[in-house]
């Protein structure tokens, strides 16, 4: 079975849990043999801590966007199809995927955004949960002011969506489509960011601020804004992300330290299923996949990170929006 995702249950993550899931995430077999079959070494000695920092440092060898470049363009490199078949399976063992909801009720159900097709694909989901039992008190689609680039221009001119310029605009589109929304009823706006909402229903859609310019708005970013321009969340509260695999571990783990850690909120999150893959999802490259765990590792250290310091609202070390 892949490796399960951090626990945050509402009243905020209890650091021991977390702790313990992080433990034996980065030292679970399958991250041993993956780690080894690209020449990092033994990862069974060490405390937690120290072993994240050697895996930080040693998964540069995994960044094929160069840092800066989006998803879409990151470097394909292969690896022969039995250490591919190998590869890929070690990846999935280690859980970046999402199961279905386990709840019937969330108070707050947050769809991330990206490009044309998961943002169509992830609103596409939620709607059918929602449709199939799946209650909640609000809606909210994130984005960011990332203008279009020509695919997305070109993909959104195919499926009749319309001129949309941004992230945020994509988001808008997939809400009106699948929730079935007229033009939005109210409009807010601020220094390098928007929120549109829906009163029947509780919709919203923000286009949030970059927390780290001159970069754009990362989804750590969107989530800091939601909390700011949306709804606070509480200890009591429960929230449902709403991705899609790879990413699903390590939105999971910024929305654990950026708002289920200093607001105490629940947090669990879901990859879009089989349906929404076969309709949106296109098959990503090994080097995609180890991108992502990379992306994990990161997400995993910063988590473990804030999770090891007294609680306290949030503050710079808990805000960084970095992965």
């Amino acid at each position: 079975m892949p490796e399960p995702l951090p626990p945050c249950e509402p009243g905020g993550p209890d650091p021991a849990a977390v702790a313990a899931s992080i433990h034996g995430w980065i030292t679970s077999p399958a991250m041993r043999e993956l780690v080894g079959h690209f020449g990092g070494g033994d990862l069974t000695a060490g405390p937690t801590g120290d072993t994240l920092d050697r895996v930080a440092q040693f998964c540069t060898v995994w960044d094929f966007r160069a840092g800066t470049k989006e998803r879409f363009d990151t470097a394909r490199v292969g690896y022969g199809p039995g250490l591919d078949e190998q590869i890929r399976a070690l990846i999935h063992a280690l859980g970046l995927g999402g199961t279905a909801p386990r709840h019937d009720r969330y108070d707050h159900v947050v769809i991330l955004g990206g490009g044309i097709r998961v943002t169509l694909g992830r609103v596409d989901y939620a709607a059918r949960l929602l449709r199939g039992g799946v209650r909640a008190g609000t809606v909210a689609g994130l984005g960011s002011l990332r203008h279009r680039d020509d695919r997305e221009h070109r993909e959104g001119i195919r499926l009749g969506l319309g001129p949309l310029e941004t992230e945020a605009d994509m988001m808008t589109a997939a809400l009106r489509r699948f929730l079935d929304l007229p033009e939005p009823v109210k409009t807010r706006s601020g220094d390098g960011w928007w929120h549109q909402s829906w009163a029947q229903p509780a919709v919203h859609v923000l286009a949030a601020a970059s927390t780290r310019l001159p970069l754009r708005a990362s989804t750590a970013c969107t989530l800091l804004g939601w909390a700011e321009h949306i709804h606070t969340p509480t200890p009591a509260d429960r929230v449902l992300l709403v991705t899609n695999d790879p990413y699903v571990r390590h939105q999971h783990c910024d929305a654990v330290r950026l708002l289920g850690r200093p607001y105490g909120c629940g947090i669990e999150t879901v990859g879009f299923d089989d349906l929404a893959m076969t309709e949106w999802g296109r098959p990503l490259a090994t080097t995609e996949l180890l991108q992502e765990v990379r992306s994990s590792i990161l997400a995993m250290r910063n988590l473990y990170q804030a999770t090891q310091q007294a609680k306290s609202g949030p503050d710079n070390v808990l805000r960084r929006a970095d992965t």
